[in-house]
Parts: C-alpha cells; structure tokens; sequence
C-alpha cells in the first residue's frame, strides 16, 4: 500500500511540474493583462501528439516548463512536435505576434493519416 502511494504522489509530483509557467522577459513579474501567455503541452503527458515548448526568443525552456509569458509583439518560438505512435518528430521555429492580455495555445498539425508531423500552429483560447 505505501509503495502504490509513493507512485501516486510522484505522478502527482511530475503532472504538477509540467505545467509550471516560465517568465521571458526580463525584471519583474507582470500582471496578466499585460503579458501573453503561450502554452505548450506539459513534457510528462502521455498523449499521441504533443507539441512540446523547446525555446522563445533563444531562451531555452526549461524541463518542468510548459507555458510562458512573454510581453506582447513579435516572438521566436522553437517548439517539437511528436506523434509518439509513429515516432515522428518534427522541429519547427514559430514567427508569432501576441498581444497583451491574451492566452495562446500550441497545435500540431499531422498529415499521413495522422502519423506525421506537419507543423504546429498557435491559437488563441
């Protein structure tokens, strides 16, 4: 019983800090409305297709980091796309423009009867 527990709670553990949120920008955090906020998906999810954050504007992601704030204008994003059932995955660079105040959120998009990566794009929740 105490392992099944020591599993649960490391899961736990692992789902929590893969939704953490990274700051791109520099000084101190910022109110919602004046960021935007761009999310990837979490790095420990066990899903057929994910599209994994991997840098913004050069700055690299780190392991527990799914989402991050950045202020508004143009951005750079470097994102992996993966389709764990066919092994496919694809780097892609993303030219984006965000706004203030706005959530964004990461899409793959597959071909080949959904086995392949084709690119990702960014829409707006």
């Amino acid at each position: 019983m105490i392992h099944i527990r020591l599993v649960v709670n490391a899961l736990a553990c692992a789902m929590l800090l893969g939704c953490s949120t990274q700051q791109a920008y520099s000084g101190a955090a910022r109110p919602a409305e004046e960021v935007a906020l761009i999310k990837g998906d979490p790095k420990f999810r066990l899903t057929p297709v994910a599209a994994y954050l991997r840098s913004v504007d050069d700055q690299v992601m780190g392991d527990t980091q799914s989402s991050v704030q950045v202020l508004p204008g143009e951005h750079e994003l470097v994102v992996d796309c993966v389709v764990t059932t066919s092994g496919d995955r694809q780097r892609v660079r993303l030219q984006i423009v965000v706004k203030a105040g706005e959530r964004y959120r990461l899409e793959p998009q597959l071909s080949g009867a959904n086995q392949v990566c084709d690119t990702v794009r960014m829409i707006k929740e």
